[in-house]
């Protein structure tokens, strides 16, 4: 069956107006940079990384095509697997706050993996702000141009003390 109309006959299932699923449409595979700079991890993952691929997600997802079933701003990246030479590996960003018309949060989620010749492929880099934990502290800063592209800014510090500049731009 064609793609699209495999998307119609579920769309048409699931009884989604089909002018909610084309405004939605721009936050999948969509073209991504990436810079993020982590430091305080004595070795770690201490450095600067980049990347440049496609997001699977990127961008708010309303309530109902959510599967936490409230709105939030999410990153998802890559969408396939990056070269292992790559500096930022992968991406997983969530904030039920950065939505609507709000662009700054102190609540959200945010997984990232890097890789590097010093320091090889430790596991994620890990900084939860949801669940109370003091010492995880950041603030996640969003930018929407009218062209439609998106710039998330994370800048935050973890209960191991390791900091994190992250910046991940969407078009």
């Amino acid at each position: 069956m064609r793609p699209l109309l495999s998307a119609l006959l579920i769309l048409a299932a699931l009884a989604i107006p089909p002018q909610q699923v084309v405004a939605q449409s721009s936050v999948n595979m969509r073209k991504t940079t990436t810079r993020v700079t982590i430091a305080g991890s004595h070795g770690l993952y201490d450095g600067s990384f980049n990347s440049a691929g496609t997001s699977s997600i990127c961008g708010e997802l309303p309530a109902e095509m959510n599967f936490a079933g409230v709105p939030s701003f999410i990153i998802e990246f890559p969408s396939d697997a990056l070269p292992e030479s790559a500096g930022v590996q992968s991406i997983s960003f969530g904030s039920t706050q950065l939505v609507g018309k709000v662009v700054t949060a102190s609540k959200f989620q945010l997984n990232i993996a890097v890789a590097g010749p010093k320091i090889g492929r430790p596991y994620a880099y890990v900084l939860i702000t949801t669940q109370g934990k003091p010492k995880n502290t950041g603030v996640a800063t969003l930018t929407k141009t009218k062209g439609g592209s998106v710039t998330l800014r994370v800048k935050g510090q973890n209960d191991r003390n390791e900091t994190i500049d992250l910046t991940v731009t969407c078009t």
